[in-house]
């Protein structure tokens, strides 16, 4: 579990929860259900113009992919193609067929499965690049729908003041009292829209858009750990050239 992601949002709502509560002596004028019903509704809305409704699903998805852990384990990926290597070296292909029901990722799996097959290193690394940028678009297509909402929602809030702002003026000639209270809550909705965009929508598209790095990373290190096999490299060259993938925080986690 991702605890900074948490953190974040949990401090950023406390933070302008206490400033609303010390900012007036009136904290219901902050609550506008038509408000917040226009910018959620609107948003929602308008994203499901934008996208296919396949696409739009998975939005719940990617929030929990923000949530998972911070760093992708990739030092573990690298000790387990070094004794790939290793198995490779020592028993051959039918040790590496063997290990194949015991490989959970799939890419990785994919990749031992075309070593036992025979392909040649170009045709793997063909399949396996080609497969890194479908993982690429696909994930990035999500990761943009939650920066459309994030531009989305600031104009939804506009829209909302907007109409808060025109039955505001039809009510002039009657009650000049009523103008101030009607104008807050106005523009209540112009703050949910900026609200939602900043500290939902935004942040978890570059939340997003930094795993789907870490990602294409962690692939990236499988498909050359693969050729490296391929190409019958020893065990401890594969892994000092794949330890060139990690920080050297990292690198005491590595198996020698």
């Amino acid at each position: 579990m991702n605890i900074a992601t948490i953190l974040g949002i949990v401090v950023g709502i406390v933070i302008l929860a206490l400033a609303t509560f010390f900012s007036t002596p009136n904290v219901w004028v902050f609550v506008n259900l038509p408000g917040m019903a226009i910018v959620i509704g609107g948003t929602a809305a308008a994203t499901f113009i934008c996208y296919p409704l396949k696409e739009v699903a998975r939005v719940f998805q990617v929030f929990l992919l923000a949530l998972a852990r911070e760093e992708l384990p990739t030092d573990a990926y690298i000790n387990a193609l070094v004794d790939v290597a290793r198995t490779a070296s020592a028993k051959g292909k039918v040790s590496l067929e063997q290990s194949l029901p015991g490989i959970e990722n799939n890419f990785l799996r994919q990749g031992v499965q075309m070593l036992v097959d025979g392909y040649s290193a170009v045709e793997i690394r063909e399949i396996m690049d080609t497969s890194i940028q479908q993982m690429y678009e696909t994930e990035s297509s999500a990761a943009g729908i939650y920066r459309t909402m994030a531009k989305l929602a600031p104009a939804f809030g506009i829209i909302g003041t907007l109409i808060g702002l025109i039955g505001m003026l039809q009510s002039m000639g009657s009650d000049v009292r009523t103008l101030g209270p009607a104008m807050a809550v106005a523009l209540t909705t112009t703050l949910y829209g900026v609200t939602m965009a900043n500290l939902l929508c935004l942040p978890i598209a570059v939340k997003v858009e930094r795993r789907i790095e870490e990602r294409v990373v962690l692939m990236q290190v499988i498909r050359d750990g693969i050729l490296f096999i391929k190409d019958k490299t020893p065990a401890q060259i594969v892994l000092d050239k794949l330890r060139a993938y990690l920080p050297p925080r990292r690198w005491a986690a590595l198996r020698a």
